[in-house]
């Protein structure tokens, strides 16, 4: 893993320049020192969790290849007989606990690679983080809600029917 990979020597230059402004000479090596122990106690933990789970995360990825070939050869069988199977045989609910499997398994794996991602590449993903606090989000309106409020003329004010 090479932490650097997408970071030239101008780049590097300016992050030391501003460590050392910042920080300044006399704590800058023990500041280093603590970094490179974080970056080896992370990447240790993320060598455990990969050791740990890595059994756990293969059989729930072979599972999921089951699930999705079994899926693919039930979607040549019609739609009806599909439902006609399901209601016959009560698998309403078995369904629905596969699918909330499926949805289980898809967000451990997303959290896994993004694990994965901030370790690999920490400096990307601490400024993708930082791109994303920025943004601010955009209200959203209500449905059926318009666009302003509803104001009465002067002239229907005082009219009478």
């Amino acid at each position: 893993m090479n932490l650097f990979s997408n970071i030239g020597a101008l780049e590097l230059l300016v992050i030391l320049i501003l460590a050392l402004l910042v920080v300044g000479p006399e704590r800058l090596p023990q500041l280093a020192r603590d970094l490179a122990k974080l970056l080896r106690s992370v990447r240790r933990a993320y060598e455990n969790l990969s050791r740990d789970l890595g059994p756990e995360l293969m059989s729930i990825q072979q599972t999921t290849e089951e699930l999705r070939s079994s899926v693919e050869s039930i979607k040549t069988i019609p739609q009806e007989m599909v439902t006609s199977i399901v209601k016959a045989a009560d698998l309403d609910e078995t369904v629905t606990d596969l699918q909330g499997m499926a949805e289980d398994i898809n967000r451990t794996q997303r959290t896994v690679t993004t694990a994965a991602k901030i370790i690999t590449h920490p400096v990307e993903a601490t400024a993708d983080a930082v791109r994303r606090s920025l943004v601010s989000p955009q209200p959203q309106k209500p449905e059926g809600v318009s666009e302003g409020p509803a104001t009465e003329t002067p002239d229907d004010a005082g009219s009478d029917p």
